[in-house]
């Protein structure tokens, strides 16, 4: 009998995680609490960069934040609220932001997002072959007085993490693409890029691991990993236990939880994301735009266009606010000629899982054998689902990943204080029921 893995969460990290495992062989059961990729991976932004692999915190940006705070339709937004776990969270936040830190961990997601992007090119001729995938690049587009010598200065900047890019201004920029609004003042073209449907994507792997055999069970929500004499042996999901020689955690926003029943701590928010998508009517872009400042990409998918953006930290409130979801809207008709007009506009919000250092969480769980955590990829989960769906086959088989993950080691934020039930699998009894 082949081995068997259970694969918590039908986004794309769980999505590749269960193609990638069912491809070794695996007998791969996959639980999603909703539908498959009806998550983040229904209304995200589309884009496959990874240039854009800087952790959120950064030097300076802690400043930047605080000058957005008190505009509700500014790119980051923290909704006031007394929560000990945010307080906690800005704190571990705080202390990422220093140089040292930051480029530890861009190295590393450079190196996971590069390896994600040649991973999809095979996808895109194999098991995706009808889905939506194009590597066209990725054009920043600045606006106001300094937005030459903004350009100027990035392009040296992704020149030196080996992202080489064109500068574009006036007529040169408009004749790159026809559909930018003269406000547009300059850009910076980044020609290695790829976008693709996202929800296309992830429900693609998800069918071609069920063609290998994989279940893929929707509307079942697990509610913790069994442990037994120090593995794990299953999956408790709604009154049943689902056996396994391989649990694999892939529930993004909602990995906290199921992360204490293995006693591992994961200080993570829900970053709420809103997307708009339209069919345009009249001249539309022909490669992704990202409007720098306003934090807002604009991404061509055949005869529709995507709008996304925004981070607001508000808890699990899935609820779209109107002026968040405005702004993001807004700097899409700024950066866009007047004369483009869509209809059929749909409007989305998701939870993307945001860790406090900018870094997923990637790898075995300590002293639990057969356990494997793979979430907290925040707002590059769609860029660097394959290369982590690569690597958590990789654990289970005992192959080396094809990255190091050091950084995305998954006890960095120390234990959870463990439940009598945890203390008593530890020591080989019947279960661990951690929260």
């Amino acid at each position: 009998m082949p081995p068997r893995a259970v694969v918590i969460g039908g986004g794309a990290i769980g999505a590749a995680s269960a193609y990638y495992l069912a491809q070794d062989g695996w007998d791969v059961t996959l639980v999603e609490r909703g539908e498959v990729g009806r998550g983040c991976s229904y209304g995200n932004a589309c884009l496959i960069v990874p240039s854009h692999a800087h952790p959120l915190p950064q030097p300076g940006v802690v400043g930047e934040a605080l000058r957005w705070l008190l505009r509700a339709d500014s790119p980051v937004y923290i909704r006031p609220r007394l929560d000990p776990s945010l307080a906690a969270w800005l704190w571990r936040f705080w202390r990422a932001c220093r140089p040292a830190a930051a480029a530890r961990a861009h190295g590393a997601l450079v190196a996971l997002g590069r390896l994600s992007l040649a991973l999809y090119e095979d996808l895109a001729r194999t098991v995706a072959q009808s889905v939506f995938f194009q590597r066209r690049g990725l054009l920043h587009v600045y606006l106001g007085a300094q937005a030459m010598a903004h350009a100027r200065a990035e392009q040296e900047r992704y020149a030196r993490e080996g992202f080489p890019g064109r500068v574009l201004g006036g007529d040169d920029l408009r004749a790159f693409e026809p559909a930018l609004s003269p406000r547009a003042s300059a850009g910076l073209y980044l020609d290695g890029e790829a976008h693709g449907d996202s929800f296309a994507f992830v429900r693609a792997l998800a069918g071609a691991a069920a063609a290998r055999g994989a279940r893929v069970l929707t509307g079942v929500t697990a509610t913790r990993i069994v442990v037994r004499g120090g593995r794990a042996t299953g999956v408790a999901a709604d009154g049943d236990e689902l056996p396994a020689d391989a649990v694999v955690l892939a529930a993004g926003a909602w990995s906290p939880a199921l992360a204490a029943s293995v006693g591992l701590r994961v200080p993570m928010q829900p970053a709420k994301g809103y997307s708009c998508t339209v069919r345009p009517v009249g001249p539309a872009p022909s490669v992704p735009l990202y409007v720098v400042g306003r934090r807002v990409a604009i991404t061509p998918l055949g005869d529709r266009l995507r709008f996304g953006g925004t981070l607001e930290l508000a808890g699990y409130d899935v609820r779209i606010d109107a002026r968040r979801y405005g702004a993001v809207v807004a700097a899409a008709r700024e950066v866009l000629r007047d004369d483009v007009r869509w209809e059929q506009e749909e409007a989305w919000c998701g939870l993307r899982p945001l860790m406090p250092d900018g870094l997923p969480l990637i790898g075995p769980v300590p002293g639990i054998e057969g356990a494997i955590v793979a979430t907290g990829h925040a707002m590059l989960g769609f860029t660097q689902a394959p290369g982590t769906g690569r690597i958590v086959a990789d654990l289970a088989a005992g192959r080396p990943p094809a990255v190091p993950l050091a950084v995305f080691r998954v006890d960095r934020f120390g234990p959870m204080g463990r439940t009598r039930d945890q203390r008593r699998a530890a020591r080989g009894g019947e279960g661990c029921d951690g929260w």
